[in-house]
């Protein structure tokens, strides 16, 4: 029987103290996980993990950083160009291996109880973790939540766990299972976010029909300590599409208005299914397997006294 293994990429509403970014990935390391990737932006406000492991050593990374993420966090004061409700904004958990989907759910409603119970947090579930007759895309329970924040009390919309008021430093949080997404941000040439929403508008417009843009949400967001105007993008069905002819749509549509790709930027992991999906659309391969990829290996070096 396989190791059950879980990928869990939470993001926290921090983006510029480097002391508190690195406190919350310590608390993370400290769970005995392995952390695939972190990254911060400041414009985003904004700091991304991604760290696999057993469902205990998950559980026990998520409260732990959790934790220092409460102690750490002010949303009070708290000003970045990316959408979020909370300190420890969003909890995706990804079956990796050893676990079907009903047990995956079930481990996502004990750790959201946990959660509740020891931050003092509402919690709400979201893709294949919620209850029956509740949202569960990302985009909805955000904007149902942020429309009562003013008044802190979550009455009309209570969380799946915890109290229905806003943490009142750390807000809410979301959490729950979903299928492996990609977080892929393409930046532009010209400093002008009227085009990167003009492009994003297009894309959620034309995601219905066109055969490239299946299950993708997008933003345009302006940057301002990169003066960049970004297109921000999470790819939710990427085994319907790559991620090179998104990238060739994006850039169509750029160059359309006058501009031009500057570059992208990868947040998280990259399954290896959807880089090969990639790799063959950039090369125009017929064929490419993805055991034809393998890790670089360092070559051996000689001991002393060999020749």
């Amino acid at each position: 029987m396989r190791k059950a293994r879980l990928l869990c990429v939470p993001n926290f509403s921090e983006g510029r103290n480097e002391p508190t970014i690195r406190a919350i990935a310590e608390a993370v390391e400290k769970a005995g996980v392995v952390i695939h990737h972190l990254s911060w932006d400041y414009d985003h406000h904004r700091m991304v993990l991604a760290f696999s492991g057993t469902p205990q050593q998950v559980a026990r990374a998520v409260l732990q950083s959790a934790q220092v993420a409460l102690e750490r966090i002010d949303l009070r004061g708290h000003q970045g160009v990316h959408p979020r409700i909370g300190a420890i904004d969003v909890v995706p958990l990804v079956v990796l291996e050893g676990l079907s989907r009903e047990e995956a759910v079930a481990f996502s409603h004990r750790l959201a109880r946990r959660l509740a119970r020891r931050c003092g947090l509402p919690v709400y579930l979201y893709e294949h973790s919620a209850f029956e007759g509740r949202p569960r895309d990302l985009p909805t329970l955000r904007k149902r939540v942020s429309a009562l924040a003013a008044g802190l009390s979550l009455e009309a919309f209570p969380p799946d766990f915890g109290m229905a008021r806003l943490h009142p430093t750390a807000g809410a949080t979301v959490l729950g299972v979903r299928d492996p997404l990609i977080a892929f941000n393409i930046n532009l040439q010209a400093p002008d976010v009227a085009i990167a929403r003009q492009i994003a508008r297009q894309i959620r417009q034309e995601r219905a029909t066109h055969p490239d843009l299946q299950g993708i949400r997008a933003l345009g967001l302006w940057l301002p300590s990169r003066q960049t105007a970004q297109v921000s993008l999470n790819i939710t069905q990427p085994e319907r599409t790559d991620l090179y002819r998104i990238l060739q749509y994006v850039r169509q549509q750029a160059q359309a208005l006058g501009t031009d790709v500057r570059d992208t930027e990868l947040i998280g992991v990259l399954f290896t299914d959807d880089a090969v999906r990639a790799l063959r659309s950039a090369l125009r391969l017929a064929s490419l397997a993805p055991n034809q990829i393998m890790p670089q290996i360092s070559p051996a070096r000689p001991s002393a006294g060999s020749e």
